[in-house]
């Protein structure tokens, strides 16, 4: 970047606005993450008016945040940002956006699958998968707020967001072999590879948290 000092960078005038939309952007991501999550739980619990509610509140979010992406990105297209900048702050605009996607695809796809037979022990495993998605991109939000103090802070807070996946990755395996199991004892096809791809965009929501603490690892290290 341009300034030596990431606080320097961070406190000049327009940088300063267009991260502040990034925040709020982050925001309405966190809250479709969330509003994924209490899809997942209502799914398993068979609730599924509170289902619904959930549902529209993750295709309500993910669409709020979406607004923002353009207006961020329309704003750094007209600003006075410096190059790098605007490649930086571009990148992690759409990395976000990338989390809200994945959690309105797999509470779209939750929503169409048969809750039929499925056991306890899946219903548990996705539950805590859905949590563990919740903990990630909070982990992400505060790295991103911690670019305000400092380099190493803002490091440290990407790292355990790293750490995070890694532990995300290594659940959804185990998980995924419960889904195997269920399948070939069903012959449920259809459920059966609805729920694996809803799994996977849970998996990716948590791939895309490490990707945007990789671009705040960046943004943290070349300022």
């Amino acid at each position: 970047m341009s300034k030596s000092n990431i606080m320097v960078w961070l406190s000049r005038r327009e940088e300063k606005k267009v991260l502040n939309m990034c925040k709020k952007h982050l925001d309405k991501t966190v809250e479709t993450v969330k509003a994924m999550a209490r899809v997942v739980h209502s799914f398993c619990e068979e609730d599924f008016n509170a289902l619904e509610v959930h549902y529209q509140k993750t295709f309500d979010s993910e669409r709020e945040a979406d607004k923002i992406k353009h207006q961020i990105l329309y704003d750094v297209s007209k600003g006075p940002l410096h190059p790098i900048d605007r490649e930086e702050i571009i990148r992690l605009v759409l990395t976000v956006d990338d989390i809200a996607e994945n959690a309105k695809s797999g509470a779209r796809k939750l929503r169409i699958t048969s809750k039929e037979n499925l056991t306890n022990e899946i219903k548990i495993n996705l539950k805590e998968m859905a949590n563990r998605c919740v903990e990630i991109v909070e982990k992400v939000r505060i790295a991103f707020i911690a670019l305000s103090k400092g380099v190493d802070v803002a490091i440290k807070e990407a790292d355990e967001v790293e750490l995070l996946e890694e532990s995300i990755d290594e659940f959804r395996i185990g998980l995924i072999k419960l889904v195997l199991k269920y399948g070939d004892e069903t012959k449920k096809i259809g459920s059966w590879l609805m729920l694996l791809n809803a799994i996977e965009n849970m998996e990716e929501v948590a791939d895309h948290s490490e990707d945007v603490a990789d671009v705040i690892r960046s943004i943290a290290i070349l300022g």
